[in-house]
């Protein structure tokens, strides 16, 4: 109810004191309607409800600033785009025009309302939506945001969405001022109606493609616009080395040189992957205030990384993690982007070892950081996510914030003993390990169920969106390969022969 006052007790209460992160042991949170009322010990006031977690941690909702919305986007890229050019070209699409999304308007429902069914039970509490535009017309349109909004508002998550705008279809492809035009016009009149407040679950953001496909001038009144409204604008950027291949015969400059030419580094603007950036780079994106947006999954999936972590943050950059893949999962996300760093800070896998017995570390050139801790990742999905989104009232646990609230099950023979329970968070849990979701103080899910929704309808209802979807790529394949040359399986499958009845 919305006046009734409920108290959430647990082992571990993860509370911020208004410059860091502190654990309360058997600790408690009050919160009334959608704010928090107390965090601590022995709240003093009169509440409704009871509800004792045992072992667990109660944790701010994790932030998700690269969250997957489509159920396929980097689904299939591992095995569609190979690096070695005796597996076949890669999938690319055919030179043929569609005036219009090969998706109905049920297909962006389900595979919206699926996605974020996976956001909430992995403790995803805030989320800014990516999806694949392999087969749209042109970008994400207003019409889709539309959708996406009412879903959003559906199933209860804290969202920030833009339709995507672009200048072209291609790297190589020519500029259609007239689709230009249409798809900056109509995302600017959506960032502008959901534009909201701090009390808003849906506001929204600025989502241009990359410099590869969109224009500066358009980049740049993007930028304008987001300033004006008071919004973010992201804007991926540096995910491989393709696109300096691209920027510097275009541009003479690297990428974030030709942002800084024009304009574009303000603290509004929330930068994916930035994994090719000079270190004089990195010094203007942290004097700018810029946020990079870290997804080490996804990146992995291209065989790609960032080097490193502690590197970053050394700089000091304001450093998120996202999801950009499957599976939408914060905590696996966290410890891979861990792991990655310990291998960039102890350099055994970048050191070649010589018939002679010599080693040459090929990252000598690089300085060794100061190491990172767990706070470090846990950080990045909760208070520096809020950071980019100018907020201080989310991913923190404390009197007067949103009551996004997660709770992450300890009592499970699979995590092991509990050590800090930060790092056995990272290191021991999965997404599966949150076992209650509370966005702007509603239960989203209890138990891992989510209330109100038919979980068997929509798991079919996806797979059957999904299978359609892949259709797809055979259709629109320039070579006209069907799926299984495409992405052929793992194993030989054998299908059971139906019997003639």
């Amino acid at each position: 109810m919305k006046n009734q006052t409920t108290l959430l007790r647990g082992k571990y209460v993860i509370a911020y004191d208004g410059t860091r992160h502190v654990i309360y042991e058997d600790g408690e949170v009050a919160w009334r309607g959608n704010t928090i009322l107390f965090v601590g010990h022995d709240y003093p006031g009169e509440y409704d409800t009871l509800w004792d977690t045992g072992l667990s941690v109660i944790s701010p909702g994790f932030i998700d600033l690269e969250a997957d919305v489509d159920t396929d986007h980097a689904n299939f890229d591992v095995v569609l785009f190979k690096k070695d050019p005796s597996d076949g070209p890669n999938w690319e699409p055919g030179t043929e025009p569609r005036e219009k999304d090969p998706y109905t308007d049920e297909d962006f429902y389900i595979r919206q309302k699926y996605s974020m069914a996976q956001l909430i039970l992995n403790g995803i509490t805030t989320m800014m939506p990516i999806a694949g535009e392999r087969f749209h017309a042109w970008s994400q349109t207003a019409g889709e945001f539309e959708i996406m909004a009412g879903t959003a508002e559906e199933m209860g998550i804290r969202s920030y969405l833009g339709p995507s705008f672009k200048s072209r279809l291609s790297r190589q492809g020519q500029n259609d001022t007239k689709q230009e035009a249409k798809s900056f016009r109509e995302a600017v009149a959506y960032c502008e109606k959901y534009r909201g407040n701090q009390d808003s679950l849906i506001r929204s953001f600025m989502n241009p493609c990359q410099i590869s496909l969109t224009e500066p001038a358009v980049l740049q009144e993007a930028m304008t616009v987001a300033q004006t409204l008071d919004i973010p604008m992201r804007l991926h950027a540096c995910e491989e080395d393709v696109e300096w291949k691209y920027v510097i015969p275009r541009f003479g400059k690297t990428t974030v040189d030709l942002f800084d030419d024009l304009g574009l580094l303000t603290p509004k603007l929330l930068l994916p992957h930035a994994l090719t950036v000079k270190n004089s780079e990195l010094k203007k994106l942290a004097e700018h205030g810029v946020t990079v947006v870290h997804t080490p999954i996804a990146e992995a999936n291209y065989g790609a990384g960032l080097f490193s972590y502690a590197k970053y943050l050394d700089y000091g950059i304001n450093l998120t993690i996202g999801t950009d893949a499957q599976p939408v999962d914060m905590i696996q996300n966290m410890r891979l982007a861990w792991h990655l760093d310990r291998l960039c800070a102890w350099r055994v896998l970048f050191t070649r070892y010589g018939e002679d017995g010599s080693m040459a570390d090929t990252f000598a050139h690089e300085s060794h950081y100061p190491m990172t801790t767990a706070t470090d990742y846990f950080n990045a999905a909760t208070v520096n996510a809020a950071k980019a989104l100018g907020r201080d009232d989310i991913g923190v646990l404390r009197a007067g914030a949103k009551a996004d609230i997660i709770v992450i099950d300890l009592d499970d023979l699979a995590v092991g003993p509990v050590e800090d329970p930060i790092r056995t968070l990272i290191v021991s849990c999965v997404g599966n390990n949150v076992k209650h979701t509370i966005i702007n103080g509603v239960v989203r899910m209890k138990d891992r169920k989510l209330p109100g929704v038919d979980e068997e309808t929509l798991k079919r209802d996806a797979q059957r969106v999904f299978d359609r979807f892949l259709t797809f790529y055979g259709k629109y394949d320039a070579h006209r390969r069907t799926l299984e040359e495409l992405c052929p399986p793992s194993m030989p499958i054998y299908k059971k022969e139906k019997e003639d009845r």
